[in-house]
């Protein structure tokens, strides 16, 4: 461990310490790091860490592991993903102070170099969509194994595009049959009459196989537990424009609408700037930069 990470994870004890917080969260995949950090706060914290990238793509949540997504992100991205898988997998809760713990990473090792105390409740600046979004209803409605891959594949096709190009997408997870019963296909299934375990969202081919479908119109929708039930879905609920920030348009204002109608979460990746966007009852919950 650099003595620079170490003297790092020493100041977040004691912030933690200092502000009661709840959890300590380390955004980056250092396991000697994560250790150091479980042994210093035994019995008092909770510790939330990412996963090595050389171990599962998806790792089951059976301890306080996260799997962040495999590009390279700045500080403020790898903090916002962290706290959505947090949140998801019910290690973090709405309401909680949490300390994160981040930094760059050089040469393929990361250097800790920042620390931040969020409030779950109400801070702005991470968790930067609506106030009225609720966080604590992500870990309720999609498995978090799942959650993680579908935020992955956004995030990562914000940021490599496909075939060097920019592409929008508008995935749809949870409640898939009241999303349906909300939408009309836009064009021919390519995922109908496939078997169950081969259009899961865990599947390595299913992710590309979304990518190279990401240019047609409409949504992708898939169910709770990771299944691709269909592409090109023509989503009917629309939010208002007023319900949006400014210069968004009809991907976000119908992942807004049918999150409002639905209990289902909703990603959209902008394809004139990269950004993915998650949705939650009718609202936006998180930006990720493509810069973040």
């Amino acid at each position: 461990m650099r003595e620079r990470n170490r003297a790092i994870l020493d100041g977040a004890v004691l912030i933690s310490r200092e502000t009661s917080a709840d959890a300590v969260l380390l955004a980056a995949a250092l396991p000697d790091e994560a250790a150091y950090l479980r042994a210093r706060l035994a019995g008092e914290r909770r510790v939330v860490a990412a996963a090595p990238a050389e171990g599962a793509v998806h790792p089951p949540h059976d301890h306080d592991v996260l799997a962040l997504p495999e590009v390279r992100l700045r500080r403020r991205g790898r903090a916002k993903v962290a706290l959505l898988e947090g949140l998801a997998a019910g290690l973090l809760s709405a309401g909680e102070r949490v300390i994160i713990v981040s930094g760059s990473t050089l040469d393929g090792d990361a250097e800790l170099d920042t620390i931040a105390v969020v409030e779950l409740s109400h801070d702005e600046e991470l968790l930067d969509g609506h106030p009225e979004a609720t966080i604590d209803r992500l870990g309720e409605l999609a498995d978090p194994i799942v959650f993680d891959a579908v935020l992955g594949l956004c995030v990562q096709l914000g940021h490599e595009g496909r075939e060097g190009h920019r592409v929008g997408l508008l995935i749809t997870l949870g409640d898939h049959e009241a999303v349906l019963a909300r939408s009309h296909p836009l064009v021919l299934n390519p995922f109908e009459g496939h078997p169950e375990e081969v259009r899961s969202i865990l599947n390595p081919a299913t992710r590309r196989a979304v990518r190279e479908f990401s240019g047609i119109d409409g949504a992708f929708v898939v169910r709770a537990d990771g299944v691709v039930v269909a592409a090109g879905r023509y989503l009917e609920a629309l939010a208002p424009e007023r319900q949006l920030p400014a210069g968004l348009g009809t991907r976000h204002r119908a992942a807004a609408g049918i999150t409002g109608a639905t209990r289902c979460i909703a990603f959209v990746v902008s394809q004139s700037s990269g950004d993915t966007r998650v949705y939650v009852g009718g609202r936006l919950l998180v930006t990720i930069e493509r810069t973040d």
